[in-house]
């Protein structure tokens, strides 16, 4: 072929089409490929027009028995169309079709014929008036019909001049036929020009749908046959519809080329009948609105979710395969009950039912409450609200009750000059000045107030149900004396940052926690923070030296905090954390491992109390436990999460002008690499070496020694005193107290640190981890990585079983706990 090739030019019986390169590949078959096989069934391809290196080939395919043949020989691969090519379509050895190749300027050209009819026709052959030659410059294997000399016959020219005969006037019948045979040639003109000028337009539909309807809005003919539309050129709104689908619409502009409109339907949403078993409810598919049920659901086509909620029902979720096309499924779906019978009785009764806030009647009562944790309040004229939490279990029927109704408290209005005293109420913290009391009426109640610096009061106060006072408590300021002495005689003291002249001299200063600073240009500050004591004298002794003369003096047994808390000098030394595989009570956690302690720290004497956490945070509550208070200023602050054991610490080491231990990594606390001097908790080997130490080295099996049972008076443990509040004790033993004790309320251990055994467990630095036994020494080690549980040591007041008795028992936790509390630490240097 000759120049660039722009398109394909098919001749068939149906007419002439082009096709642009673009649409190539193009399928010859039976109904549904762009090109038409008799006797080929709908759907099978027999072969493939495409273009390779340029070139239209000819790719045979299997079609039900359809071959390719040129020349008698069977094709099985591709064949070039070129001009002069002639192939043949057979089906068991009849020939379908014929198929032969010729040229044009822009592309080739193929003539398809099919056999037993709609042929094109070709050109008469006359006998004797032979074909002139193509000229020169004619594409290859084209032939072109020249005009010839047409001789007329000799019949025709003996009748030359002879008078043409006169018409006969037609009758009126003759005319009716005339007018009826211009009026159909006129039609078939019209439809002549429709086939010559239309555009053809297939339309495919997805997915591989028949349409049951295809509409070209607006014009004014249009043919359609196997797909293929006739459309007079111009630009129409396209709407196909088919039966269980959404109809779909686009804009088509038709022109002479012919072209392919492609169209995607979905299919409509489908009908979930849905079945409850007769409980009614609502129901939702793929996020939809809810509606009721049992009945009929709309839905989309595909995998879907079906919610069903009903009341006191937990909510069903069921996976549904939904055919849509207005298609009706069964969807049969269990409901289980998510709720329990709660009986409800007050003394009084009469008293109305609240559940979260809704009424469900009065007292006695018994009703139906969904599962859950849920708020009850019993409420009854002249009494006090009653409010309560309860948690329901499905299907475990309980009582609340019967509940003895009181009178409604009396309130006070509480202040103290100065302000910001602490309130107790019967040895209860009740909050600081000014606060409103709330009272129980009729009974006399002992108000304490006390404030650092000032001497402590106390009221007796009886209110009436229902009543409010006022009361206003004036505060005796107190002043202690505290006596400075040491060398250099030159140095300055300053109290909480103010200048006050020489050291050595007596201070008067206020009955509260101050800061005092020794000061001389050289020599490292001396620092102290104490509380002075009315009427009684304090001495302070100092010495200031230089950085080396510092270092050289070694490390003092023992170090206070800017609070006062006392840490000891913890020894250096080299032993076995964890417990044998045959000790009696081990758990898995124990892995035992040789650990080193190298850098020298020091470990608070006691727990942390609640007097000293509220420095930092003034509204911290430990709360109480089954009605036993834990909020007691001398007893261990408890209910506190690893987040507030370091922003405590960390507030206290810059009190202390000390780096912090923690630091905060995507919004986790998390201790400081390197590990700095600032406060911290224990680590893990840390706390282990001082509970073990007896004396010599760390051999301890018990914080008491080695061996059961339990001495008297060795800790604060789940004794007879607790008996009501755990569901275990120790036997014959009792510490005194139910809960906590005040810190420092039994005896110390060989390095003079108390409690390590009994009162509270306490948090470390450490994250937790199992370790694996590896044989290798840890040197000073410590548990850093992003977990959320850290290690828990040491028994409670709640503890009685002798396996968490022992000083190798681990725990782990990540929430705070009224049993877990925590001491300080830090290293020496």
């Amino acid at each position: 072929m000759a120049g660039v090739v722009r398109h394909v030019v098919l001749r068939e019986p149906l007419g002439e089409r082009r096709f642009a390169l673009a649409e190539l590949p193009l399928t010859i078959g039976g109904a549904g490929a762009h090109v038409l096989l008799p006797g080929v069934p709908s759907g099978a391809v027999a072969a493939q027009l495409v273009l390779q290196a340029g070139t239209l080939s000819l790719v045979p395919a299997v079609a039900a028995g359809v071959g390719w043949w040129q020349e008698d020989r069977a094709l099985d691969a591709a064949v070039s169309l070129v001009p002069g090519v002639h192939l043949e379509a057979r089906l068991q050895g009849v020939r379908l079709a014929t198929l032969t190749v010729s040229g044009s300027p822009d592309g080739p050209v193929l003539q398809l014929g099919h056999d037993g009819g709609a042929n094109a026709t070709p050109p008469p052959v006359l006998d004797g008036v032979p074909l002139e030659a193509v000229a020169d410059d004619a594409a290859e294997g084209v032939l072109w019909v020249r005009p010839t000399r047409f001789d007329v016959p000799a019949a025709v020219a003996a009748t030359a001049g002879t008078p043409l005969p006169m018409p006969v006037p037609a009758s009126a019948g003759n005319r009716r036929r005339q007018w009826a045979l211009g009026a159909g040639g006129a039609l078939l003109l019209v439809l002549l020009g429709f086939f010559m000028l239309a555009g053809s337009v297939q339309v495919r539909v997805a997915p591989d749908l028949a349409p049951d309807r295809v509409d070209f809005a607006g014009t004014w003919l249009e043919l359609g046959f196997g797909g293929a539309h006739l459309v007079w050129p111009g630009e129409y709104t396209l709407h196909v519809e088919k039966a269980g689908y959404v109809a779909g619409t686009t804009q088509v502009k038709v022109g002479r080329e012919p072209q392919v409109v492609r169209l995607a339907l979905a299919r409509t949403p489908g009908v979930l009948v849905v079945d409850t078993g007769g409980i009614a409810g609502k129901a939702s598919v793929a996020g939809s609105a809810f509606v009721a049920v049992p009945g009929k659901v709309m839905a989309p086509p595909g995998t879907q979710e079906l919610v069903v909620r009903a009341p006191k029902y937990a909510d069903a979720r069921v996976k549904v395969e939904v055919q849509g096309s207005d298609a009706e499924q069964a969807v049969s779906v269990r409901l289980e009950p998510a709720f329990a019978n709660v009986t409800f009785e007050t003394q009084p009764a009469g008293a109305e039912v609240r559940v979260d806030g809704d009424l469900l009647g009065r007292t006695p009562l018994k009703s139906d409450v969904g599962a859950g944790r849920r708020e009850v309040v019993l409420a009854l004229d002249g009494y006090a609200p009653f409010t309560a939490g309860i948690t329901v279990i499905a299907g475990e029927a309980q009582k609340v009750g019967p509940v003895p109704l009181r009178p409604p408290p009396g309130l006070v209005d509480f202040s103290s000059e100065p302000s910001g005293a602490q309130v107790s109420v019967g040895g209860q913290f009740r909050g600081r000045t000014p606060l409103v009391l709330s009272l129980e009426p009729g009974t006399p109640q002992v108000i304490e107030v006390t404030r650092l610096g000032y001497a402590p009061a106390s009221r007796t106060l009886q209110v009436e149900a229902g009543g409010r006072t006022r009361e206003r408590v004036v505060l005796a300021a107190q002043v202690g004396e505290v006596a400075l002495k040491g060398t250099p005689a030159d140095a300055q003291v300053f109290v909480d940052g103010v200048a006050r002249g020489a050291a050595n001299q007596v201070l008067r200063l206020p009955a509260a926690p101050v800061r005092l600073e020794v000061r001389r240009e050289g020599l490292e500050t001396f620092s102290t923070t104490l509380t002075p004591r009315a009427g009684f004298r304090q001495e302070v002794a100092f010495e200031l030296l230089s950085a080396a003369q510092r270092k050289a003096a070694a490390f003092p047994g023992a170090r206070r905090t800017g609070l006062g808390q006392e840490l000891r000098l913890l020894p250096q030394a080299t032993f076995t954390v964890g417990s044998a595989r045959r000790e009696a009570g081990r758990r898995s956690n124990e892995t035992q491992r040789v650990v080193e302690l190298r850098r020298r720290a020091y470990l608070g004497v006691h727990e942390v109390t609640n007097a000293e956490f509220r420095q930092f945070r003034k509204t911290h509550l430990s709360g109480l436990y089954k009605q036993e208070t834990l909020d007691l200023d001398n007893r261990p602050v408890v209910n506190v999460s690893w987040a507030d054991v370091a922003e405590f610490c960390n507030w206290l080491s810059q009190r202390d002008g000390l780096p912090p231990a923690y630091a905060q990594k995507e919004g986790k606390w998390v201790l400081a690499q390197p590990v700095t001097t600032g406060y911290r908790a224990p680590t893990e080997a840390e706390w282990e070496l001082a509970a073990r130490w007896d004396g010599a080295a760390p051999t301890r099996k018990y914080p008491w020694g080695g061996a059961l049972p339990v001495p008297a008076r060795s800790g604060n443990y789940a004794d007879a005193q607790a008996v009501y509040l755990t569901q275990g004790v120790l036997p014959d033993y009792d510490d005194g107290f139910r809960t906590s004790a005040p810190v420092g309320s039994f005896g110390a251990n060989p390095l003079g640190i108390t409690d390590l055994g009994g009162n509270v467990s306490e948090w470390t630095a450490d994250v937790y981890q199992v370790f694996a036994a590896t044989g290798e020494t840890a040197v000073d080690p410590v548990s850093f990585g992003d977990g959320t549980q850290w290690t828990v040591r040491g028994p409670n007041w709640l503890t009685f079983t002798p396996a968490e008795l022992r000083n190798a028992w681990r725990d782990n936790a990540g929430a705070a706990r009224p049993t877990l509390g925590f001491r300080l630490a830090r290293y020496a240097e």
